[in-house]
């Protein structure tokens, strides 16, 4: 029997990150197909209407834009396209530096923030390897894709994936994801990015050009890689009021019971 990522991080990790079921704890993934994808930003626009949010800022990430396809520019004006927003990592750094919990890994796939307990310390923001967490200038809460974590929980796909209309995204259970994302890389002679970078995750794309050419990341195959939290940051919140007392009540409580974040944090 398959060892599913979270008892695999469970495994090796003790209680780093936070875990958490959403519906039946089998893991799903989205599998973006840059060969297929024609840069509409149907995606783009659909996640803002799921969410609510304000269809400005297509071209960067920010609160209220939780995808980007790059590079920046019309539709049409590029052969190439990537897509970039969170990539759901099965080792999430940015939940394993919250001091709050913050941040949780779902059995099925998303990393999610919860906005009522984040106090806005910017470690996650720091932490996140693919640099896809903003915060809300007017809430100061950390912001990012969830996955639509909300729709899984109702057993249906992501609204992004259910707007393509070319089928560049495709979702469903890892196994067959993975699998479909093999069987196409083989097919156009590429290769497949983010099954391993970070640890792996839950959303992979196939691409045919080298990296560079999309414009990803070129991020290493390191579990929890090295954060980049400033030390003077950490510093100021051991010997400040900032993000408020209670909050800081709350990450010494975690930090006693939960050593092993705190190290990770401070020391990696």
């Amino acid at each position: 029997m398959t060892t599913s990522p979270i008892e695999t991080l469970t495994q090796q990790y003790g209680n780093l990150v936070p875990t958490g079921r959403l519906i039946d704890g089998k893991p799903r993934s989205i599998l973006f197909d840059a060969t297929k994808c024609i840069g509409c930003r149907h995606c783009v626009q659909a996640c803002k209407d799921w969410n609510d949010h304000d269809r400005t800022s297509l071209y960067e990430l920010s609160s209220t834009n939780w995808i980007t396809m790059e590079p920046p520019v019309l539709e049409g004006l590029s052969p190439l396209w990537a897509r970039n927003s969170c990539m759901h990592c099965n080792f999430a750094a940015c939940a394993a530096v919250c001091p709050v919990e913050a941040i949780t890994k779902y059995e099925e796939g998303p990393v999610v923030i919860n906005k009522d307990v984040c106090i806005g310390c910017e470690y996650c923001i720091h932490a996140c390897p693919w640099e896809v967490i903003t915060k809300n200038d007017i809430t100061g809460k950390a912001s990012k894709c969830t996955m639509c974590s909300d729709r899984i929980s109702e057993d249906k796909q992501p609204f992004c994936v259910q707007a393509c209309p070319v089928s560049a995204l495709d979702f469903g259970f890892s196994e067959e994801i993975s699998d479909k994302a093999k069987k196409q890389a083989e097919a156009i002679g590429g290769y497949i990015y983010g099954e391993k970078e970070a640890g792996g995750g839950n959303v992979v794309y196939v691409l045919k050009e080298v990296k560079e050419k999309y414009g990803v990341r070129n991020i290493g195959a390191e579990k929890f890689p090295k954060h980049k939290i400033p030390l003077g940051l950490m510093l100021k919140d051991l010997f400040t009021p900032r993000c408020g007392i209670a909050g800081k009540l709350r990450a010494l409580y975690l930090a006693i019971i939960h050593p092993k974040r705190l190290i990770y944090r401070y020391f990696s």
